[in-house]
């Protein structure tokens, strides 16, 4: 348009140009510019109900009436917080050494029979003794002998330890026989050299020749130096019974000594790399009644503090049995603490993020729930330097779970009421945004409450009250009057369904014959006061542990309307801007000296209106108004109330040089239309006017302009 009004602009001048050569010798000029009149298009406009609500809410209905299909979110609540929450968790625990080991200790000596012919001679047996060693590599016959002994081993365990006293050990005590004669009564003992205290003493009846004796026992709450000597105190031999026997003085008799199993509750001793605390442990958060088998960590810590009495580097480990990140790696956190120094603990605190970990709550048999199963070992390594450590020695460990905020969560929700009253903005009144409270009136409406559930838990919903309240302070309630009242019955809503989530909608419908929806809707709210309970989970716990719920889930109340525009209008206004200008550029708006603003209208709206214009520059500061509450007549309808033509209107603005003078810098411009049904009507008597989707008043604005034309 405004690129035909230039060139009609620029034709008109070019043809005034030709006539005024054409004229000159005939007018009267008057030395500066000559005033010609010029018509010309400014703006145009068009009004629909797009004007007044969205088009993405306006739906055309086959027969082309229009309706509004909106729907508003009651309220909104966030279920998840009442199921996902985790509290903060402490785990402190005092451990001690349970199993502290040390490596096994082997003593084992040998007593040749020249060794023990010269304890003979020593021991006033001489005769006996000199004739073994003088008879060795012959056969002859030995007599019986009695009270015998032999001289002490000593042994050194100081590479072992240099004390340790053992909660509990094996050792096996045995006697080889070498000789070629039976041995009886052998008693022996085992005995701390320094505190010369016995540590254990045997007995054997009997070692035939070349056999071995083996006796076993336990060490319990025995202390062992590591000078130790082992000895046979006494023995005695029937001799070779009359026959002879061959007579090898390296011949001996073995004496052994093995501990193994070595579990120690206070030791001096070089310790080798072992686990001094092992233990599979569980822990159950008490959240009841909610039983979670799962869940999915989205942020959290695990805070670790450990305090150590042991005087060696530690290694502690801590695995929670079930848990793992997005890269299937386990959640596995290692400290390492150093050495307690005297009766001073070492001390450490480490942090690790719990973002991203998937853990398993059914306890290390899958049975449990809410249960984290947790494995802790305590590791040293052989520092080859002795160390001196008790049972008594502990380890404190304090676990804090910090901020615990799962992504997910499965298992059972639990049994909840929950009842919510407030209000919440209902922006159906700002589709009439600008109107009174009775600016209109629906000749009916539908309406249905829908629930949306994107929890993974089965509830009710009853809805109480439902209040409308507008900009007035006017309040209608909703009421359902029907057989199954949608307001004040509990209504079942499904779970959702997981993987994907998507969530269940149950929509409950109100009848407009049983309610007063009209009205509700009429008196165009912009808040709605609720009072809404919700249940979950109505019938218990039924054993499947498949609830279900995200960080985000919600369950939503909403309001939709189905909206027929059949109505009665009362001062119902609608808006719309537009670019205005009085030419294309400076230059001509300069030249403009007076003329006329023609707006011409053409209305299809069958509703009487009237129409405000005002013009504004670049910043929208206002400028002038260029019709105020002028009439404009309602298109004509036929017998079925319907519109099937425009009523055109035209409406002269008188532009004084001084109103051009406000209007030069003008850039936009808003039209106001106010409607109204007509009370008396011949065809249709004032009756609910469908509105259809071709209704609108479309209009132009044009200008009949005198210019000064300069010279």
């Amino acid at each position: 348009m405004r690129n035909t009004a230039y060139l009609m602009q620029k034709s008109i001048r070019t043809l005034g140009f030709v006539l005024l050569l054409a004229l000159s010798t005939s007018c009267k000029r008057d030395g500066t510019g000559w005033d010609t009149g010029l018509v010309a298009p400014l703006a145009t406009t068009n009004v629909t109900l797009a004007n007044l609500v969205k088009d993405t809410i306006l739906q055309t209905n086959s027969d082309s009436t229009l309706s509004i299909v909106y729907s508003n979110t009651v309220y909104e609540l966030n279920l998840a917080d009442q199921y996902i929450h985790i509290p903060d968790t402490s785990i402190g625990q005092k451990y001690t050494i349970d199993s502290l080991g040390l490596p096994n200790v082997s003593i084992y000596y040998k007593i040749s029979l020249g060794a023990m012919a010269q304890n003979l001679i020593a021991s006033g047996n001489g005769v006996i003794g000199q004739t073994l060693i003088n008879e060795n590599g012959t056969y002859n016959n030995l007599p019986a002998l009695s009270g015998l002994t032999l001289t002490p081993f000593y042994f050194s365990a100081a590479s072992y330890f240099q004390t340790a006293t053992f909660s509990n050990a094996r050792l096996t005590f045995n006697v080889d026989n070498r000789l070629p004669i039976t041995i009886t009564d052998v008693n022996f003992e085992l005995r701390n050299v320094n505190a010369n205290n016995v540590i254990l003493t045997g007995h054997y009846d009997s070692i035939p020749g070349g056999a071995s004796g083996y006796l076993g026992y336990q060490l319990q709450n025995v202390t062992i130096e590591s000078n130790l000597a082992v000895r046979i105190t006494s023995f005695s031999t029937p001799g070779s019974r009359g026959n002879s026997v061959l007579i090898d003085t390296s011949n001996y008799i073995g004496i052994g000594a093995y501990i193994d199993n070595l579990h120690v509750s206070d030791a001096v001793a070089v310790f080798p790399a072992q686990d001094l605390i092992s233990l599979d442990q569980e822990l159950t958060q008490n959240i009841a009644p909610r039983k979670f088998t799962y869940i999915d960590c989205k942020e959290g810590t695990l805070d670790v503090q450990i305090s150590s009495a042991i005087q060696q580097p530690i290694r502690l480990t801590y695995q929670m049995q079930g848990a793992y990140n997005k890269s299937g790696q386990p959640l596995i956190a290692t400290s390492d603490i150093p050495a307690a120094q005297g009766n001073n603990l070492s001390s450490i605190t480490q942090s690790y993020d719990l973002t991203g970990y998937s853990i398993n709550l059914t306890g290390s048999n899958g049975t449990k729930f809410n249960t984290y199963t947790q494995i802790i070992k305590a590791h040293i390594d052989s520092t080859g330097q002795q160390t001196h450590i008790t049972s008594s020695d502990s380890i404190h460990i304090q676990y804090f779970l910090r901020n615990i905020k799962p992504r997910y969560i499965k298992g059972y929700a639990g049994k909840d009421t929950i009842s919510y009253t407030g209000t919440s903005p209902f922006s159906i009144a700002d589709l009439f945004a600008g109107n009174t409270s009775d600016a209109l009136k629906f000749d009916k409406a539908s309406l249905s409450v829908s629930v949306e559930n994107g929890i993974g838990v089965d509830g009710q919903v009853k809805i109480n009250s439902l209040t409308g309240i507008n900009s007035n302070g006017t309040s209608v309630s909703l009421a359902d009057h029907s057989s199954s009242p949608v307001i004040g019955r509990q209504l079942y809503v499904n779970k959702a369904t997981d993987f994907p989530l998507t969530p269940h909608t149950t929509t409950f419908n109100i009848n407009s014959t049983t309610s007063n929806i009209a009205d509700f809707i009429s008196n165009l709210p912009n808040q709605i006061a609720y009072d809404v309970k919700i249940q979950t989970n109505p019938n218990g716990n039924r054993g499947t542990y498949d609830d279900f719920a995200y960080i985000d889930s919600r369950m939503k109340v909403n309001l939709d309307i189905n909206l027929p525009l059949s109505l009665i209008a009362n001062n119902l206004t609608l808006r719309d801007s537009f670019n205005f200008s009085l030419g294309y550029s400076q230059k001509d708006v300069a030249n403009i000296k007076d003329g006329v603003l023609h707006v011409i209208l053409y209305n299809k709206f069958p509703l009487q209106s009237n129409i405000t214009l005002v013009a504004y520059d670049s910043a929208w500061n206002k400028l002038d108004t260029l019709l105020n509450n002028a009439q404009v007549d309602a298109a004509p309808i036929n017998s079925s109330c319907r519109a099937t033509e425009s009523k055109k209107s035209m409406i002269n603005v008188n532009a004084s040089a001084e109103v051009i003078d406000r209007l030069r810098f003008s850039k936009h411009a808003i039209m106001t239309v106010v409607f109204n049904t007509r009370a008396s009507n011949a065809t249709c008597n004032g009756q609910y006017l469908k509105i259809y989707s071709d209704y609108n008043i479309n209009a132009t604005i044009t200008g009949d302009f005198n210019y000064k034309v300069k010279f």
